[in-house]
């Protein structure tokens, strides 16, 4: 054969309008098959139309009916040619009879030649599955066509194989009903899986294998445009885990990451087989309900999810109490009143919003959101901005308290006490916006603040002789501030710049964020006591796990709170409890400083104690730099 007829039919293979002839040792027309005497039964039925009569069963005990037109041999050049790309390659007559099949062809047809897919066969009766995804309008269509399209399918060794497929039908003008039928189908399964595995990953959170903040948006918004215009509500439900932040300054984020996976886990269990549970943030979940009755039910609901999910968890040797706060938002008019994408992010706001209100009530609790607590949170963000502000102009001051020797009764210390003076709120509670320093990640830049400050105001006190190279300033600091590898570097450069010696200062930190094995806070103390920095344990005996953090944190200092130093109507046994701390702590090499000391008859039991210092109002109020005494006694 000459080699442009190779040619030719290589080029016009599969091309709408084109003449098909198939290579063969002496080119001729194609003629149509041949029929038999043979029930009609036992004849292929023309592709893409069913078997009548007959079924699946009997068609495979049917004796194949002889076609007069032969299978197609390509040359090796061209066949190699098809088979290197991998993807199938069929030719077939319109009536379903194979012409000609390339390597990966036969091998997803299970078959080793073209001779053996005959009716009757299992190699045909996976051809005629793979053929029933090609439309039938194709094969029907008096001009032919192309079609494209992915198709699943079933291959020989029963694996599921994607095909990317395309079709070109070609009948012959000269004899209706008679043509020819080439299809390409490539095997895309990998790709298929890949792309699956990438829309996972974009839509779902790695840590604990719920969906992300992208995915329940758009479930949200699906269930909201299916709420509207029937009885109920959609009810988001915005979870927060109260002491994550606990978990990870003590123990590192490894064992938070394990109780984020433990609580996703019982989430999921907990909640109704039609809700949507997915993990939005570091430590906060969202439920998605539909079909709510009313806030009595998504309420019901919440406090059931917050029961499961408090308890205790035990690890190492601590034992950890773990709570959520959940805040609960309805689909309510004026949600409804919104395009269905804005409507899923005013619900996700409103239950945040109530989650924090939880939170601030007390941890451990559910809320249901009212338009109230939009306001107070919107005062709680205006707050912070000009906390900020405050922070940057300098227009926060500091307030002193001493901190007496219990024996000499005389200061030997300031505690820096900073305060918030706003210009219309008056003077705002330090515990209320250090709160908000924290949440809003200004706890650094204010934590920066009160040290410099107080190392300033130490250096007047030394330069006017009215402290001696023994007093020391205390400052507290964060636990953002000691993960920061700034830090030490920041406090030495300070101290050299005010000309104080190391252990002048006092840095507190509360037991929460020094307790367990956060290797940047540990490193961060370690730097600092090997400069000569004294650290102190602050509020000691407000934790489930106060023991330990004698014996697993390097300390100077140890704080008893005010609720653990003997207050009023104290018992023997807590004057003997506070004895057994005071003595361990002196077997640590630490100090004791007793807090929030408001009564003659408390100083007396905790002198006689043993405790090393005293601090509190009965002894001395705190005071601004101006009307503090360093060389106070009492």
């Amino acid at each position: 054969m000459p080699s442009d007829s190779d040619d030719n039919t290589a080029t016009g293979w599969g091309q709408p309008g084109s003449t098909f002839a198939p290579p063969s040792p002496t080119p001729r027309p194609l003629e149509p098959p041949v029929t038999t005497a043979a029930p009609p039964r036992s004849t292929p039925p023309p592709f893409g139309q069913p078997a009548t009569g007959q079924s699946p069963a009997e068609e495979a005990r049917t004796e194949p009916t002889p076609i007069d037109t032969p299978p197609v041999e390509l040359p090796p050049s061209f066949d190699a040619l098809l088979d290197a790309d991998g993807s199938v390659v069929l030719v077939l007559d319109l009536a379903g009879t194979v012409l000609s099949v390339n390597g990966a062809g036969l091998a997803v047809l299970g078959a080793k030649h073209v001779d053996e897919i005959v009716p009757g066969s299992t190699s045909y009766g996976l051809l005629r599955s793979f053929l029933d995804h090609i439309p039938r309008r194709l094969i029907n269509d008096p001009n032919g066509g192309t079609w494209r399209g992915d198709f699943d399918h079933i291959g020989a060794a029963g694996d599921p194989i994607v095909f990317r497929a395309t079709a070109t039908a070609q009948p012959d003008p000269s004899r209706p009903g008679n043509g020819v039928l080439a299809i390409i189908a490539r095997d895309v399964t990998a790709a298929r899986l890949e792309q699956a595995r990438l829309h996972h990953r974009a839509t779902h959170d790695p840590l604990t294998g719920l969906a992300n903040r992208r995915q329940v948006l758009a479930i949200l918004e699906d269930a909201i445009q299916n709420q509207r215009g029937k009885v109920g509500h959609v009810a988001a439900l915005f979870i927060d885990l109260d002491r994550l932040k606990y978990v990870n300054d003590a123990l590192g984020h490894v064992i938070g990451d394990r109780l984020l996976v433990s609580t996703a886990a019982r989430l999921a269990e907990t909640i109704r087989p039609n809700d949507h549970v997915a993990r939005i943030g570091g430590d906060e979940f969202l439920v998605v309900c539909s079909r709510i009755p009313d806030a009595v039910t998504a309420l019901d609901l919440a406090e059931r999810i917050r029961r499961a999910l408090t308890g205790r968890l035990k690890v190492k040797e601590l034992d950890l109490e773990f709570s959520v706060s959940i805040g609960i938002a309805m689909s309510d008019a004026d949600v409804l009143d919104l395009s269905d994408a804005d409507a899923a992010s005013a619900l996700i706001s409103n239950a945040d919003t109530a989650m924090y209100d939880a939170k601030n009530s007390g941890r451990g609790r559910c809320a249901l959101f009212t338009s109230q607590m939009r306001s107070a949170a919107r005062e709680r963000t205006e707050l912070a901005a000009a906390l900020s502000h405050a922070i940057t102009a300098r227009e926060l001051t500091i307030e002193y308290q001493p901190v007496f020797s219990a024996v000499s009764q005389t200061a030997v210390g300031a505690e820096a006490l900073v305060r918030w003076q706003h210009p219309t709120l008056g003077r705002v509670d330090p515990a209320t916006f250090v709160a908000i320093a924290e949440e809003s990640g200004s706890i650094g830049r204010l934590g920066e603040f009160v040290l410099r400050q107080a190392l300033a105001d130490a250096r007047i006190w030394r330069s006017q002789q009215q402290i001696d190279e023994d007093f020391a300033v205390h400052a507290n600091v964060s636990h953002m501030q000691l993960a920061s590898t700034s830090f030490v570097p920041l406090v030495l450069a300070l101290l050299r710049e005010h000309r104080m010696q190391p252990r002048q200062l006092v840095l507190e930190a509360r037991e929460a964020t020094l307790l367990g094995t956060n290797i940047d806070v540990q490193r961060t103390i370690r730097a600092l006591r090997r400069l000569g920095v004294q650290v102190a344990v602050d509020n000691f005996g407000t934790g489930a796990n106060s023991l330990s953090v004698l014996t697993d944190v390097g300390a100077d200092i140890l704080k008893l709170d005010g609720s653990l130093a003997l207050p009023s109507g104290s018992s023997e046994a807590d004057t003997r409890l506070v004895r057994a701390l005071v003595l361990l702590a002196h077997a640590l090499d630490m100090r004791v400083v007793a807090e929030r000391v408001s009564g003659a008859e408390q100083l007396r039991r905790l002198r006689a104690a043993g405790c090393d210092y005293v601090q509190g109002n009965l002894l001395a109020a705190p005071a601004p730099f101006g009307a503090f005494d360093p060389n106070l006694s009492f």
